[in-house]
């Protein structure tokens, strides 16, 4: 059961402890198979799989075993089909369904989202000290990005980046034995789904000494951060030559470039105490690459249609149109390789130095019984009903019936079919499982058009006023696209 979470958040461990969060809203069960993303994702995947080698192959390499399990597990997360938890209330007796959550990367929304959510939590109460902050992004030029694709490389990528915060900051405050504080989370996304790997970092405003003094960095956002970038540029660009992956002739010619390709921002700045705008950049950094609410389906035509995650005047504007198998296409590029870390600490929040703070603070001294009986709170597995309660604001213990308390009573896994389907049946839920129903209708249309056009003269049919346009699909904008 260790690998099995509830739907969203957490963990099964602990979800009946009662969370101090007043919440009037109960819980009710979210549907995937109802979402665009989902139905795109359950129509298209045989023939993307069938189709991958030929078509994207020689762009986007091999489509590993990690990439299908992730899109795979997609349609799993949140079907009570697939397994669920009983929650039923201690008063009246109501019974409900959690289904349980896939806890990928790269592909689900909902799981992704939970991870956010968890490392707000483990960033305020493990991580930070209570001084500024500031938020730097590191972008790369667009041809030099595929070459960190491969975990290794992303690593010296990382590295690098804090090797030169570290020593543009020890330069401004003159001081070479001072040491920043760096959380580094790489992204491999754009606003439209595009593969655009950049470096988002969680930096303090200053730097600490030895004796854990801080001392903060007026920084000068149009001469610095120019001072920052150049030095930066120049220590990737030389480990880019060190590992042959550039030559140093192109390292020196593009060097000697106006513009570069790189840059860096440092516009955000979350001041000490501001947990609100703490927590809000810490989402964003974390944010998954894609949201249900960002992707619109058509059927018919095969057309995908991306919208920003940022809304103009309370709307969110279309940034992208792909095709479904590009869109998965796409998709599948933001699945990290196996054992790749999204979330790194180094210099005075690396894990060696928190470890090492902790234990210099502890005091020598007899606890007392309840603080022995009282086990820690692992941040990093917050439950279940009070991540649900911080995201959507419901309480997902709460009976909707009598407002009562309910308790999870049985946890039943995919392993017994029988056994859901009888509860499902007894319960009166339709959540069976997609089956297979031939090529997604775009594709069946286009077979329809090559087939009659192959055939026209057998048919006697005159399509010469749509020659040009036969295998051209346009998309018509007043369809309902969350249908």
């Amino acid at each position: 059961m260790s690998e099995i979470s509830l739907q969203y958040h957490g963990t099964l461990l602990g979800a009946q402890r009662a969370v101090d969060i007043s919440c009037p809203k109960t819980y009710q069960r979210r549907r995937p198979q109802n979402q665009p993303l989902y139905k795109l994702v359950t129509q298209n995947i045989d023939t993307f799989y069938d189709n991958y080698d030929e078509t994207f192959l020689t762009n986007h390499g091999p489509l590993t075993r990690t990439t299908c399990k992730a899109l795979e597990g997609f349609l799993r997360c949140g079907r009570i089909a697939f397994g669920f938890a009983r929650a039923k209330c201690t008063d009246c007796g109501h019974e409900s369904l959690v289904p349980f959550s896939c806890q990928l990367r790269g592909v689900c929304p909902s799981c992704q989202q939970k991870r956010a959510e968890i490392l707000c939590r483990v960033v305020r109460e493990e991580v930070i000290e209570p001084v500024n902050h500031r938020q730097l992004v590191f972008v790369l030029p667009r041809n030099l990005r595929r070459l960190f694709r491969n975990p290794e490389m992303l690593t010296l990528l990382c590295r690098t980046t804090v090797k030169a915060t570290r020593q543009f900051y020890r330069a401004a405050l003159d001081n070479q034995e001072l040491e920043i504080g760096m959380m580094v989370l790489p992204q491999y996304f754009g606003d439209r789904l595009n593969h655009h790997l950049h470096i988002h970092a969680l930096i303090t405003d200053g730097a600490f000494d030895n004796e854990g003094n801080f001392y903060c960095l007026a920084m000068d956002m149009e001469h610095d951060i120019k001072i920052l970038n150049k030095l930066w540029t120049k220590m990737v660009l030389d480990v880019l030559v060190k590992s042959k992956r550039i030559s140093a002739t192109h390292r020196d010619d593009r060097l000697t470039w106006k513009h570069t390709g790189f840059s860096v921002d440092g516009r955000v700045k979350v001041m000490r105490g501001d947990h609100g705008r703490l927590q809000r950049l810490v989402r964003y950094m974390a944010r998954p690459a894609i949201s249900f609410e960002r992707v619109s389906y058509d059927a018919h035509t095969g057309k995908v249609l991306v919208r920003s995650a940022k809304k103009k005047v309370g709307f969110r504007p279309i940034v992208a149109e792909y095709h479904a198998l590009e869109f998965l296409a796409l998709l599948a590029l933001q699945v990290p390789p196996p054992r790749t870390h999204m979330v790194r600490y180094y210099g005075y929040y690396s894990n060696a130095a928190r470890g090492k703070r902790r234990k210099q603070d502890e005091v020598v001294e007899t606890c007392s019984l309840q603080q022995k009986a009282t086990p820690p709170l692992n941040l990093r597995r917050m439950r279940w009903a009070e991540l649900l309660r911080r995201v959507f604001e419901v309480d997902p213990l709460s009976c909707p019936k009598c407002l009562g308390e309910m308790k999870l009573i049985a946890f039943i896994t995919e392993n017994q079919p029988t056994l859901i389907e009888k509860i499902l049946l007894h319960l009166g839920e339709d959540d069976t499982p997609p089956k297979a129903t031939g090529p997604p209708i775009w594709l069946q249309r286009l077979q329809a058009a090559e087939h009659n056009r192959v055939y026209a003269q057998i048919y006697d049919v005159d399509d010469s006023s749509e020659k040009e346009n036969s295998d051209v699909m346009t998309i018509d904008y007043d369809v309902n696209w969350g249908a």
